[in-house]
C-alpha cells in the first residue's frame, strides 16, 4: 500500500487519458474549504462515500488545516478520493497544485526518479538534498536504498522519523519493501493513533496467515473498523470484515457500519472489477 501510493506514476495510457480528466481537475481546483468544514464533520462525510470530502481532506493535510501538515497523509486522502470516483488518479490533485508547491514538487520529483532513474537521479537526489523537510529526507533515503546503501538510507528515514514525517515512522515498520517479511506489528501499534494507515496494515497482518500459519481475523477486523472510523479503509479490508461479520464472526457491527462498508465495497457511481 505505502509503496504503491509513492511509486505509481503515469503511464502513456494515462498520459493520453489527460484530457478526459479535465473535467474533474477543473471541479478540483474550484473547491473552497470553508469553516463549516470541521475535520470530523469531513470524516463523517467522507466515511459515507463523499469523495469531495476526500479532496478537503488532502487539502487539509497539505496546509495543516485542523491537522497535522502532513504529505503522507495528503497523498493518502487523494488515493482514497480516486477510489471514490472524485478524480481519476491522484495525479490529477497533485498537478492540480499551484506550482512551486513543496508536496507537488516533492511527488513530481519521486514520479520522475521512477520514470527516468537514469538520467535524472544525479539531479532529483540534488533538489532534496537542497530541502530541509523530513520528507524530502525520507524520499532520498528511499532513493539510497533503492541504490544500494542500505545501511545510510534507513538512518536518512529514521532521522526523518524523529523529526515526524509519518510515511518515514511507517517505512521503518517494514523489514523489507518488497513485500517478503512481515511489517513489525507492534511498532505499528505504536504509531496507529497518529498514523491512521497503520491499522490497515495491521489489519491485513492479522488477517493474514504468519509463518507458522496462524491468523487473527478477530483483531484483524477489529483494526479495519479503526481504519473505518478513519476513513482509509479500502475495498479489500471492507470486504474482508463483512465476510468474518456474515459468517457469525465476533464482531458487532451496526446497520450504519454495514451501509458504510457495502458503499467502500461498491462505491456508488464508481465501477469495481
Amino acid at each position: 500500500m505505502i509503496m504503491m501510493l509513492f511509486f505509481a506514476s503515469c503511464s502513456e495510457q494515462q498520459i493520453m487519458e489527460e484530457m478526459a480528466s479535465s473535467t474533474k481537475l477543473t471541479e478540483q481546483k474550484s473547491m473552497t474549504f470553508s469553516p463549516q468544514d470541521s475535520i470530523m464533520s469531513l470524516l463523517y462525510q467522507a466515511r459515507w462515500g463523499d469523495g469531495s470530502a476526500y479532496l478537503k481532506l488532502a487539502d487539509c493535510y497539505r496546509d495543516g488545516i485542523g491537522v497535522k501538515k502532513d504529505f503522507f497523509g495528503m497523498i493518502t486522502m487523494a488515493h482514497m478520493a480516486e477510489g471514490r470516483g472524485a478524480i481519476n488518479r491522484i495525479d490529477d490533485y497533485i498537478y492540480g497544485l499551484p506550482d512551486g508547491n513543496d508536496y507537488k514538487t516533492l511527488f513530481l520529483l519521486m514520479d520522475g526518479y521512477k520514470s527516468y532513474i537514469q538520467e535524472d537521479s544525479d539531479s532529483i537526489e540534488h533538489v532534496l538534498r537542497a530541502s530541509d523537510s523530513p520528507e524530502a529526507k525520507t524520499l532520498l533515503g528511499m532513493i539510497t536504498v533503492d541504490q544500494g546503501d542500505t545501511i545510510s538510507g534507513i538512518n536518512m528515514i529514521k532521522e526523518a522519523a524523529y523529526q515526524g514525517c509519518s510515511l518515514a515512522e511507517l517505512l521503518i515498520t517494514i523489514p523489507d519493501w518488497k513485500g517478503r517479511l512481515r511489517a513489525d506489528a507492534t511498532k505499528l501499534a505504536i504509531i496507529a493513533h497518529r498514523v491512521p494507515l497503520a491499522n490497515l496494515i495491521l489489519g491485513d497482518l492479522y488477517y493474514e496467515p504468519d509463518e507458522n500459519g496462524k491468523s487473527n481475523k478477530q483483531l484483524a477486523v477489529e483494526y479495519y473498523m479503526k481504519a473505518e472510523e478513519h476513513a482509509v479503509l479500502g475495498r479489500h479490508g471492507a470486504e474482508r470484515v463483512l465476510d468474518y461479520y456474515r459468517n457469525g464472526g465476533n464482531i458487532q457491527l451496526t446497520e450504519d457500519d454495514i451501509k458504510r462498508l457495502e458503499l467502500i465495497v461498491q462505491p456508488k457511481g464508481v465501477e469495481t472489477e
